[in-house]
């Protein structure tokens, strides 16, 4: 059924299991045989895959593929990486049984699926940094404006000190004309009463 290309990579795959500090997973499966495949992949900043890895639940064929496909993108960019065709797994395989074709779509599927996870977070952390550019930049507007009004509420704190130092003064001098009246009120008396 298989030639001994696919027996030779099913037999050893590389890039197998969870790569370290990966920045885009793809899961796909075929529900009519039940192959499942998960892929891995880092993506530097230039939009180059820097390696990728796969785990897949399923056949000789779907294996083969998964290890195949990992070879061929591994150093490409991103869009290379979505131009793979999944005839080119096909031929580097040396050919698949056609009721096992499905399997080198699938690997060319969960790529696709990883890389269209790594775009989702791409635009989730431009937007996040996006928006703390934006508070940095109203906090610091926000803090000049705050240090230009400093002189205003430092001279209306001022103004408020003196008013009620004025209305301390103002009391103390009502409270010593009231005790003065009050005397003379006396002296009044008294001298009403000789």
């Amino acid at each position: 059924m298989y030639n001994d290309k696919v027996i030779s990579v099913f037999q050893h795959p590389k890039h197998t299991g969870e790569i370290k500090n990966h920045n885009a997973v793809g899961l796909v499966d075929n529900d009519s045989c039940g192959d499942i495949m998960k892929v891995f992949l880092k993506i530097n900043d230039k939009d180059i895959i820097e390696d990728a890895s796969f785990k897949t639940f399923g056949c000789a064929a779907a294996i083969a593929s998964s290890s195949v496909a990992m070879d061929k993108i591994i150093g490409k960019s991103v869009n290379d990486a979505l131009a793979l065709d999944s005839q080119e797994i096909i031929d580097e395989l040396g050919g698949l049984p056609t009721q096992k074709i499905h399997c080198s779509m699938l690997a060319k599927e969960a790529i696709t699926a990883a890389i269209d996870d790594y775009r989702k977070r791409q635009k989730r952390l431009a937007k996040k940094a996006s928006k703390q550019a934006q508070l940095a930049k109203n906090a610091k507007t926000d803090n000049a404006e705050a240090v230009k009004e400093t002189p205003k509420i430092v001279e209306e704190n001022k103004s408020q000190l003196l008013v009620k130092r004025l209305q301390k003064l103002v009391k103390k001098q009502e409270k010593t004309l009231d005790k003065i009246l009050d005397i003379n009120k006396r002296i009044e008396q008294i001298k009403n009463k000789k």
